[in-house]
């Protein structure tokens, strides 16, 4: 069994998609900004600048990308998540692959605010080691976001272990891609947001939490 064990959140450990979406709209109210397919095409999972580059093509700037991660963590990461819930079995699943001996984190677009937030909520903390998210570094907004990739890179710096040692469980290309770039094995999870054509970027699949507790790696 692997070590160490990264966890994507959205679509992975709880079906964030609902408050994602509230926030979304919030935001692009307030910034004037108007997307007529956005409950069509939009996916919670990737990076808010990926994300608002695919909703606005035309008018897209890096500044824009700025100001509507700004505006949507204000509105997301104090909003209680009341339309969020944990997979059924997926967090007992993750509990006895730690028991295991495994160390287990999290690893996530989201910002660090909002992720620390929904596991304080639903008492993930004791469960995780550590939550690893794109903006942990500059939290205030001063400083670069690391995309998944580098988040994997540097959590394994932190912890001083080597792709061999490690696996990513995702549910988007945006993990598995990541994952593949640091050498890292990476599993999907048939239940989150990825479309087959992306879940097939991963190592394997598993269509269950008892799929996913019996890996052996």
């Amino acid at each position: 069994m692997k070590k160490i064990w990264f966890f994507d959140l959205d679509g992975t450990l709880a079906d964030t998609d609902g408050d994602i979406r509230l926030a979304w709209k919030a935001a692009m109210r307030d910034m004037g900004l108007e997307c007529p397919s956005f409950d069509r095409d939009f996916v919670a999972g990737p990076p808010i600048e990926e994300m608002a580059r695919s909703l606005f093509p035309g008018i897209y700037t890096d500044t824009l990308g700025a100001e509507l991660r700004r505006r949507f963590g204000e509105r997301y990461d104090t909003g209680g998540f009341p339309a969020t819930s944990e997979y059924p079995g997926v967090l007992d699943a993750v509990r006895r692959i730690k028991a295991r001996g495994a160390r287990v984190f999290i690893a996530t677009n989201k910002r660090v605010a909002g992720a620390k937030a929904m596991a304080l909520k639903f008492s993930w903390t004791d469960t995780f080691e550590k939550i690893y998210a794109g903006d942990m570094l500059f939290a205030d907004g001063t400083g670069p976001k690391m995309k998944k990739p580098a988040l994997l890179a540097h959590a394994m710096d932190e912890l001083g272990v080597g792709p061999a040692d490690c696996i990513l469980v995702g549910d988007t290309a945006n993990d598995f891609l990541a994952a593949r770039e640091n050498g890292m094995e990476s599993v999907a999870v048939a239940w989150g947001y990825g479309k087959p054509a992306e879940t097939a970027l991963a190592g394997r699949i598993v269509r269950s939490p008892e799929e996913l507790e019996k890996l052996e790696s």
